[in-house]
C-alpha cells in the first residue's frame, strides 16, 4: 500500500466565509450588500493605497480583519495552513463551498462563486490539529482565478454516489463564473474525500492543471481555459510543477515496486510522457520554483535518506544534488521558498540557504559562525526579499540574494503572504489580518 500522500509545497485549510455575501442559485456570483452587482465595478473613492516592491514595514496599527478561513494558526499563534492567494490587494480564498474574492485593504468581500454540489470533506479544514491535507490555495492567472475541492456527487437511481475533483474557474476582476468541471477520482461507491488533497498546480493560456490525491487515489486533469473541458487525464498521477510545456508531477505507477514513486514529464496540451527521473523514491514532492529547473524533494527509497533534486526540465537529466540530514531514518529535505524571482531559499535541519533559482548554485548559507549571524525562522519569500522572524521573535526581512538583513526595525508583522499592498498573518489571537504596506 503506498503511505506516501504527496502535496506540493503549498499550505492548505478551509472556510466557510460568514457575514459577508453568498452566491446564487445558479452558482455566479452575487455581490456584497452595498456593492455594485457582479459584473460590474463600483467607482473607487478610496484614497490611494502606499506600495512597496517588495515592503520592508507593514502598518500594524491599521490591520484589517479578513474572514477567519483565509488561514489557520495553532495555539502560539503561528500559522499552520492557508487557504488564501494574495495578487496586488485582492485576497482570494477557497472553501468547501465557494471561491471568494476579498479586499486585503478594507476586509470587503469583492465577489463569491459557488462551488455546485455537496463538499466532499466539510469538515477537514475546521479540525484544531495540523493537518496537511485539504484544498490548496486558488492559483490565479491573467484572466481566471481557479480553486478546486473535492465534491460528492449523489446516486442517482442504480447509479452509485461518487467522489469528483471539481475545478471552478471565475473572472479575478469581476467574479463572473467562467466554468466548473468535475472530474471523477474514484469508481469505489464506498469511496470518500476525507483528507484529499487538491490543488490547481497552474492556469495558464493553454490549460488549467489541477490535481486530486489521497491514499491511493491520485488524479491529474489539464481543462481548457475557455470552457472548463477535459483535455487530458491521468490516474496515479499528481503534478507538481509547470515548465512551459512541460509539466512534471509525481507519478505512483511504478511496475518495479507498488511503495516507489518517480518523477514524470508531461506534455501540456496532451499528456504525452516526455521523460521519468528521479526514480526509486519513497517521498517524492515537486517544489514550485523557477522554470528554467525541476525542483524535487525526494526520499531514496533504499536508504531512507533525503535529497534535493535540481532536474533538466526538458530532458530530466540531473544538474545538481544536496543530501538532507538523515539522522533519523526516512525524513523529507525541509521545506522549500521561491522568491518569484530568482532565488530559493531552503531550511533544513537548522540551516537556511539560497540558492540561484535558475542554476541551483549556491548563494548563501545561516547560520554563519565567522560572521556571528544565525538563521531566522522564514515564513514567505516574495521578489528578492525573506519575512520572518529573529530567534527572539521579531520580524525582520533578508535581502534573498544575499542572505544580509534588509529591515530589521519597525517591520511590524511577519507575513505569510506578501504584495506590494499588504501582509497577511495570524494577529495574537491567531485571527487572519491583512496589515498595509508602509514603506
Amino acid at each position: 500500500m503506498r503511505r506516501a500522500l504527496v502535496f506540493v509545497a503549498c499550505w492548505g485549510t478551509a472556510i466557510t466565509v460568514a457575514g459577508c455575501g453568498g452566491g446564487t442559485n445558479d452558482g455566479t456570483a452575487s455581490a456584497p450588500s452595498g456593492s455594485a452587482p457582479a459584473g460590474q465595478q463600483p467607482a473607487s473613492t478610496e484614497p490611494a493605497a502606499t506600495t512597496a516592491d517588495p515592503p520592508t514595514a507593514f502598518d500594524t496599527g491599521a490591520g484589517v480583519g479578513l474572514p477567519a478561513e483565509a488561514l489557520r494558526a495553532n495555539v502560539a499563534g503561528s500559522v499552520v495552513s492557508t487557504f488564501t492567494t494574495l495578487r496586488d490587494r485582492t485576497a482570494y480564498i477557497i472553501t468547501p463551498t465557494a471561491l471568494n474574492a476579498v479586499d486585503a485593504l478594507t476586509g470587503r468581500q469583492k465577489w463569491t462563486v459557488a462551488v455546485a454540489g455537496k463538499p466532499g470533506d466539510p469538515y477537514n479544514q475546521s479540525t484544531p490539529f495540523v493537518n496537511e491535507t485539504g484544498p490548496r490555495p486558488p492559483a490565479v492567472g491573467d484572466k481566471l482565478a481557479v480553486g478546486a475541492v473535492p465534491v460528492l456527487m449523489p446516486e442517482q437511481g442504480t447509479t452509485p454516489s461518487y467522489i469528483t475533483l471539481s475545478v471552478v474557474a471565475a473572472d479575478k476582476e469581476t467574479g463572473t463564473k467562467a466554468w466548473q468541471a468535475d472530474i471523477k477520482v474514484s469508481d469505489d461507491q464506498y469511496a470518500d474525500a476525507g483528507n484529499a488533497v487538491t490543488q490547481v498546480v497552474a492556469v495558464t493560456d493553454k490549460a488549467v492543471v489541477a490535481s486530486y490525491s489521497q491514499d491511493e487515489d491520485h488524479v491529474t486533469a489539464a481543462l481548457d481555459p475557455a470552457t472548463g473541458k477535459t483535455l487530458w487525464q491521468r490516474k496515479d498521477y499528481v503534478a507538481g510543477s509547470l515548465h512551459g510545456d512541460i509539466l512534471v508531477g509525481t507519478d505512483f505507477n511504478v511496475p518495479e515496486n507498488s511503495s516507489m514513486t518517480q518523477a514524470t514529464a508531461l506534455d501540456l496540451l496532451t499528456g504525452q510522457q516526455k521523460w521519468i527521473g528521479a526514480r526509486e523514491s519513497y517521498g517524492l514532492t515537486m517544489v514550485q520554483a523557477d522554470p528554467a529547473l525541476v525542483v524535487a524533494n525526494r526520499t531514496d527509497y533504499g536508504s531512507g535518506h533525503s535529497f534535493l533534486l535540481f532536474l533538466d526540465p526538458a530532458t530530466g537529466a540531473e544538474k545538481a544534488k544536496i543530501e538532507g540530514a538523515h539522522d533519523f531514518g526516512i525524513s523529507t529535505y525541509g521545506e522549500c521558498l521561491y522568491d518569484q524571482q530568482s532565488v530559493l531559499t531552503c531550511e533544513e535541519d537548522g540551516v537556511l540557504t539560497g540558492y540561484d533559482a535558475k542554476t541551483a548554485a549556491k548563494l548563501w548559507s545561516l547560520p554563519d559562525q565567522a560572521t556571528n549571524r544565525v538563521a531566522p525562522s522564514v515564513t514567505v519569500a516574495w521578489h528578492g526579499a525573506l519575512y520572518g522572524k529573529t530567534q527572539g521573535g521579531q520580524p525582520i526581512v533578508l535581502d534573498a540574494k544575499t542572505g544580509k538583513d534588509r529591515s530589521t526595525d519597525g517591520v511590524g508583522a511577519a507575513p505569510v503572504l506578501v504584495s506590494a499592498y499588504a501582509g497577511i498573518t495570524a494577529d495574537e489571537d491567531g485571527a487572519p489580518k491583512a496589515y498595509p504596506v508602509k514603506k
